[in-house]
């Protein structure tokens, strides 16, 4: 009985956050439409992708390669830099040597100075022969076939492959530059190496073998200027969209540069009726007191058009506000990060998160990047179901490097959007902040409230080997989650075949970020256990293997909360296993989406649970955690307002506590350190109820165990009512769940008040609706023995978290009175 109504509530629950994950940004703007000027709640049929390509400075073309700005204020991007053309099938199928191979065109943007003979070419990007990353390009290469739920979508408003339809054996290479209808992915390259010329380029064209894959970014040229304010425009007045800025002088240290002319231009309407970026409040907002790193490139004038924004002040190092301590940096998370306060449209912040000592983040540094966004509100705010903002996830890597302008230590971020088909052209793969956060055109800086959580953690990595996805004996957490997060980004962009990944709530950005760390973690343990099996001093230090089981298995905790993963992630692991190793064939990835595999993977599946649950953990481990929050900056457009994204029902916040204390307390991990912990709670507890209760009279001295089916039956009820309801009402929802981090003062406070109202229930039931047991519940005894059990069950939900703990207690101590010490006596009518 007991089994089945737990396991009700718990499907019950699942259902109700599976609700709420199926309205995911990703596919909020599909439906309706109106003509003219789309709305939130009626958006054009178009995409924004194509209604944003209208406008000039959006177009490619715009941007002549031949042109460049003045080296002594802008400087390269970075070292590789171009645009990804879709071979044809003719070029594919003509391509000599290299049948099945996945391969594309790049045109040259940015070149290393010793490659400066190469800009401007189109030449054949491939990748390098390494055979485990070629085994991994083999996994993950399918032919694309668009499906009903593809076409659809792109009939209301989403990119989708159109062009890759009918392609066999497409590859991550292509998926990438076949992504949106045009030729306009553009990418870093890393690790590249120029080889011979392979008869397909111009004569005599080399070709470009990269041993990583590209990185989705924006703008072939950066420069670090204050934005003074709009320029005079010709005939009088100012310009709309040209701003005089005053470049950053590296010998003085100062903004004493030049002062020129750049164009911000305003992006145009997108289908909702919203702009995704606004030059409105550049110049007031106090953000761009330290500068912003313009990107962009010159247009055919010559002038500087800016295609992303930066501002410095957000990635310096130094942080506004220390939060020291375990339990202040939970609360933080919980309570201060996306409070009211802190979510005034234009503002940001740098936090500092450490349980111990916090130790400087210096120069090579590299972190987990935990991104979470929220939702629009105000007047142009888009739809929200379900009483909760559900918001975006997504891993990354921060990496603390030396600024080419300043010379300071800043942090670089970049992101593994694991992101579903959507109106803006956004696609899943890594990508730059320039592209994801700051894109005037398709980045979500200026429109959405942004955290970016950076967890330094010193056992995340090792010194990392130049050869992606080699090096068998690496243990780094974060090259593991690389390589499973390119998988999966992979695999969104084909839809796995069909063309299209849609979301739900066993397969969406959070869930499937949490995929790929999961068997990031299990190729971890695996490789652990291989360094530990080489004896001591032949791999790795014991502490830090040590280190690492302890973050895997708490890892493990959150990731499968019942102790199994999922059958499909399972499976994935297996594949992505096999095509390391070359042994792939037949092999397939799966994709599950029942109630059941949803169950499975229940704490990963609203985004801000995800991302404060994996915060928790980490500050757990010891981590020390840099939370950068951005609300729409600038902040000028006065339309929309930002919304903090939520757990389930989180726009009720009495509701979603509630459900966030009892899903936490029904499944925290429970563990043989949780059990040794009760065993000692309830040892000396049952001596001292026994020999109080015997001394006062209240219990019989003579115990009477009776037949065993017949107690057995009864102490099921019981178990039912009252422990699990009175646990429920006086520990798990009246109590901050020990994850909340409430402090020493506040946990003591809150226990007193569920103790007291514990001890004063018995008497109320006893004179309304249980009037059988008014005589024993007014008893001074009783309420004596009341006390103790509550104050048992206290301590061991406080210090595990669990309902279990104190369920066990409490069902224990009634069943032994009620059946063995023959306490239902004294609940029978009187005669």
């Amino acid at each position: 009985m007991v089994k089945s109504f737990t396991a009700l509530l718990a499907w019950s629950l699942a259902l109700v956050l599976a609700l709420a994950a199926l309205f995911s940004p990703a596919l909020a703007t599909m439906g309706a439409t109106s003509p003219g000027i789309g709305t939130p709640s009626a958006p054009l049929p178009l995409s924004n992708d194509a209604l944003s390509e209208r406008a000039p400075f959006n177009q490619s073309a715009h941007y002549p390669l031949g042109l460049r700005p003045d080296p002594a204020l802008y400087k390269p991007h970075a070292d590789w830099i171009g645009r990804l053309i879709l071979p044809s099938e003719r070029e594919l199928a003509e391509a000599p040597g290299t049948p099945g191979q996945d391969w594309t065109w790049i045109e040259l943007e940015q070149v290393p100075a010793p490659q400066a003979s190469l800009l401007g070419q189109r030449l054949r990007l491939g990748w390098k022969d390494n055979p485990p990353l070629t085994n991994l390009v083999r996994a993950v290469t399918t032919d694309i076939r668009l499906d009903a739920a593809a076409r659809s979508a792109s009939t209301d408003g989403n990119v989708v492959p159109v062009r890759l339809n009918g392609r066999r054996r497409v590859g991550p290479l292509q998926s990438l530059a076949g992504a949106r209808p045009r030729d306009d992915v553009i990418v870093e390259l890393q690790e590249v190496a120029v080889a011979p010329a392979d008869g397909l380029a111009a004569a005599g064209a080399p070709s470009l073998r990269i041993g990583r894959p590209p990185i989705q970014t924006t703008g072939r040229w950066v420069a670090l200027a204050q934005i003074l304010g709009p320029a005079p425009a010709v005939g009088g007045g100012s310009a709309s969209d040209r701003y005089r800025v005053q470049h950053y002088d590296s010998e003085r240290g100062a903004f004493s540069g030049p002062i020129t002319t750049v164009r911000v231009p305003q992006q145009p309407l997108n289908r909702n009726g919203r702009w995704m970026s606004s030059p409105l409040g550049l110049v007031s907002n106090p953000i761009g007191e330290q500068g912003w790193y313009l990107y962009g490139a010159p247009d055919a004038t010559g002038l500087f058009t800016v295609q992303a924004l930066r501002p410095r002040a957000l990635f310096q190092l130094m942080a506004d506000q220390l939060q020291h301590g375990r339990d202040a940096s939970l609360r933080y998370l919980q309570r201060g990060s996306w409070a009211p306060t802190s979510l005034q449209r234009g503002s940001f912040s740098r936090v500092e998160l450490a349980a111990k000592t916090p130790v400087p983040w210096v120069l090579g540094d590299r972190g987990l990047l935990i991104h979470l966004f929220g939702g629009i509100g105000g007047r142009q705010a888009e739809p929200i179901a379900f009483f909760t903002v559900t918001g975006h996830f997504a891993f990354g890597e921060a990496e603390v490097v030396r600024d080419p302008f300043t010379g300071e230590l800043q942090f670089a971020l970049r992101y593994h959007q694991i992101y579903a088909n959507n109106p803006d052209g956004i696609v899943a793969g890594t990508q730059d902040w320039s592209a994801y956060a700051g894109d005037l055109r398709r980045g979500w800086l200026g429109t959405r409230p942004f955290s970016d959580l950076l967890v330094k953690l010193d056992r995340f990595d090792e010194p990392a080997r130049s050869d992606f996805g080699a090096g068998e004996s690496q243990l780094s957490l974060l090259r593991e989650l690389q390589l499973q997060a390119e998988v999966l980004m992979a695999r969104y962009r084909s839809g796995d075949g069909t063309g299209f990944n849609g979301v739900g709530a066993a397969i969406s950005c959070v869930q499937d970020s949490s995929q790929a760390l999961a068997i990031a973690v299990e190729r971890l343990r695996l490789r652990l256990a291989s360094a530990t099996s080489q004896g001591p001093g032949s791999g790795p230090d014991a502490e830090r293997i040590q280190s690492l089981e302890r973050l895997t298995r708490s890892l493990d905790g959150l990731l499968t909360p019942f102790g199994q993963m999922r059958a499909d992630w399972r499976r994935n692991a297996a594949v992505v296993e096999q095509s390391s190793q070359g042994m792939d064939e037949g092999a397939a990835f799966r994709r599950s989406t029942g109630l059941r595999v949803t169950l499975l993977s229940w704490r990963t599946m609203v985004p801000r649970s995800g991302h404060d649950n994996l915060a928790q953990l980490f500050l757990n481990q010891g981590a020390q955690l840099h939370v950068l929050r951005t609300n729409q900056i600038p902040g000028g457009d006065g339309r929309i307002t930002p919304l903090a994204p939520t757990d389930l029902l989180g726009q009720l916040p009495p509701v979603a506590s509630l459900l966030r204390r009892i899903a936490s307390a029904l499944f925290m991990a429970v563990g043989w350190r949780t059990v040794a912990m009760t065993l000692a709670i309830l040892v000396p507890y049952a001596l001292l109820a026994l020999a109080l209760g015997r001394r006062s009279g209240f219990l019989h001295a003579q115990v009477r165990w009776g037949p065993p089916l017949p107690l057995l039956r009864r102490s099921l009820g019981w178990l039912l009512m009252p422990a699990l309801v009175e646990e429920l009402l006086f520990r798990v929802a009246l109590l901050p769940h020990p994850l909340e981090g409430e402090g020493l003062a506040g946990t003591l406070a809150w226990g007193s008040l569920s103790l007291g109202l514990f001890v004063i229930y018995h008497p109320l039931a006893g004179r309304t609706w249980y009037p059988n047991a008014k005589r024993v519940f007014h008893d001074p005894r009783f309420l004596v023995q009341c006390t103790l059990l509550g104050l048992a069950c206290l301590v061991a939900y406080n210090l595990s978290g669990s309902i279990w703990p104190p369920l066990l207690i409490h069902w224990l101590a009634v069943t032994v009175w009620l059946g063995p010490l023959q306490g239902h006596r004294r609940l029978r009518p009187a005669r």
